[in-house]
């Protein structure tokens, strides 16, 4: 038996001891209390207790795919060091949504029993369609998802044992919907501890192994040598300042809306917790993603020739060339872990949709959402036995711009009391046309499509500002302009910061083999953690 599959072996038992452990003190006869008291609560919010690192573990965790990993190691690959700010400071930065979304959702979801995101909007709204409407689009962006990460987590599984890659799915599949049907967020949670911890670890391991051997080898050099790579723009001049701020905005209004982030907003055990978490991510950033990308722009000058989809490989190929044939493949479970992390986030918060927005009323509960846990992984793996390539192409144009799309409404709903249901249903029926549109080819807006949609939506919102009668159906409590004029100096200041339109066009310096920029971009998203911690500062106290 190889190392890699007794490393796989350890890795998924590990998961699914974390899945059943209970805290000290914490008997069974406890959990059926609690059950029994907090029903769906309990089950998809673990009884809003979540705080400290698991927390943060499941807040960065559920944030981080196997693009993480593939994705960006790729893109640095043809790209160069450009694409280093697109995902450690893009990432950090849409952190501050914590504040400005995350607060002041948690305490009114503790105070109206909020588990989805659809009792958000139709609570506020007074709109139960219009809730169910925004809980369908979450689940036509999410679970595609889940058929992609299963067929993806079979084919590592497959190149690290030699499992048949339908047979490998399936044993993935049947893992994650058991810790996820058994334990709901509890169990998600506690995963999400290991699977980050494994991440981060065989990524740092994984950049400092390929850095140390691109010296004797000749790689660092050459790379310090290639003005693409080491050019602000990047490879091709490709990745100017404002294809960069489309990618900031982008991450910002499209992550917080992810249902399993607003699921982990709602789970928060207070205020501190989840501001505690906004403090640490940019750390967090920076520890993933400088490794990543170091091997994929290293990768470029010890593996050349790699054109399209296959540069996506570099972390494995770079990877297992290095650390060997024995060692290599464990590797991959950094992949699995990031893919994981995701897939059990996605399948419980589509599960719990399903279980309580969409079903008839006497259906609904935690029954249900564990039973549509377990059909939606049944049909996660058999799509991905054979997916079609519509749904990767609906995933790449579509998914991410139309959560994106969703943040207006979300933004309406905690800010501005007066605006009804009639001007959110029409500013969530314009994003999602224009999202819709741009993916069928329909329409290439002038800036980046991030942008220009949202700005489309805010116009929207202040048509229906002058045309409707101001209206105010639920106040979010104390929502604080102190936190949110604190906060846009943050996004204002560290977003002009961020796009440092200066080091474009310019030779940059060379630090510890590292252009100078790099250096100032691992600098300034590190830098976001003391920005953040002066925005908790002055939040208001809940009152």
């Amino acid at each position: 038996m190889t190392v890699s599959i007794l490393a796989l072996i350890a890795f998924l038992l590990a998961n699914m001891a974390f899945a059943s452990w209970r805290r000290p003190g914490r008997s069974a006869r406890d959990s059926i209390a609690a059950d029994l008291v907090s029903g769906e609560s309990e089950y998809a919010l673990a009884g809003r207790s979540l705080a400290g690192p698991a927390l943060l573990a499941t807040l960065a965790a559920s944030n981080l795919s196997a693009f993480t990993v593939f994705g960006v190691s790729g893109a640095s690959y043809r790209l160069g060091w450009a694409f280093f700010p697109v995902m450690a400071f893009g990432t950090a930065l849409m952190a501050v949504s914590f504040a400005v979304v995350g607060v002041p959702l948690r305490r009114m979801s503790a105070r109206r029993g909020w588990t989805t995101p659809a009792d958000f909007i139709a609570d506020r709204f007074a709109s139960p369609w219009l809730g169910r409407a925004f809980s369908g689009l979450s689940l036509l962006y999410t679970i595609p998802y889940l058929a992609i990460q299963a067929g993806a987590g079979g084919t590592l599984i497959e190149g690290m044992t030699g499992i048949p890659r339908v047979a490998a799915s399936a044993l993935l599949v049947a893992l994650v919907a058991a810790y996820v049907w058994q334990g709901g967020m509890r169990s998600v949670a506690r995963t999400d501890i290991l699977q980050l911890a494994a991440l981060l670890v065989l990524a740092v391991a994984a950049g400092l192994i390929v850095v140390v051997s691109a010296g004797p080898s000749g790689a660092a050099a050459k790379v310090a040598a290639d003005a693409g790579r080491m050019s602000r723009a990047g490879v091709g001049g490709t990745l100017g300042w404002l294809p960069l701020l489309g990618y900031y905005i982008l991450w910002s209004f499209a992550d917080p809306m992810f249902p399993h982030f607003i699921q982990r907003f709602y789970a928060a055990r207070s205020d501190k917790a989840l501001l505690s978490s906004m403090i640490a991510y940019p750390v967090v950033a920076v520890l993933v993603f400088l490794p990543v990308c170091a091997v994929g722009v290293l990768g470029s000058a010890m593996v050349p020739g790699l054109a399209g989809a296959a540069s996506d490989g570099i972390f494995t190929v770079l990877v297992q060339a290095l650390a060997g044939p024995v060692w290599g493949p464990v590797f991959a479970l950094a992949a699995l872990a990031a893919l994981m992390s995701t897939m059990d986030s996605q399948l419980l918060s589509c599960a719990t949709m399903i279980g309580s927005d969409l079903l008839p009323k006497r259906f609904r509960g935690k029954r249900a959402s564990q039973a549509a846990a377990v059909l939606l992984a049944a049909l996660g793996w058999i799509v991905a036995i054979r997916p079609p390539a519509s749904i990767l192409d609906f995933l790449n144009k579509t998914a991410f711009p139309g959560y994106a799309s969703l943040m207006p409404v979300a933004l309406m709903g905690i800010y501005a009391p007066q605006l009804g249901r009639w001007t959110a249903a029409a500013t969530l029926l314009a994003g999602t046309m224009l999202v819709f549109a741009e993916s069928a080819g329909m329409f290439s807006p002038p800036v980046p499509a991030a942008l220009f949609n949202a700005g489309a939506q805010f116009l929207v919102m202040i048509v229906g500002f002058w045309m409707s009668r101001p209206t105010v159906r639920l106040r979010m409590g104390n929502t604080g302009s102190l936190r949110l004029n604190a906060s846009i100096m943050v996004i204002v200041v560290a977003g002009f910061l961020g796009v440092d339109f200066w080091n474009y066009g310019l030779s940059p310096q060379v630090i510890l083999g590292l252009p100078g920029w790099v250096v100032y971009h691992a600098a300034l998203t590190l830098g976001l953690s003391a920005a953040f911690w002066v925005v908790a500062k002055v939040i208001p106290a809940d009152r």
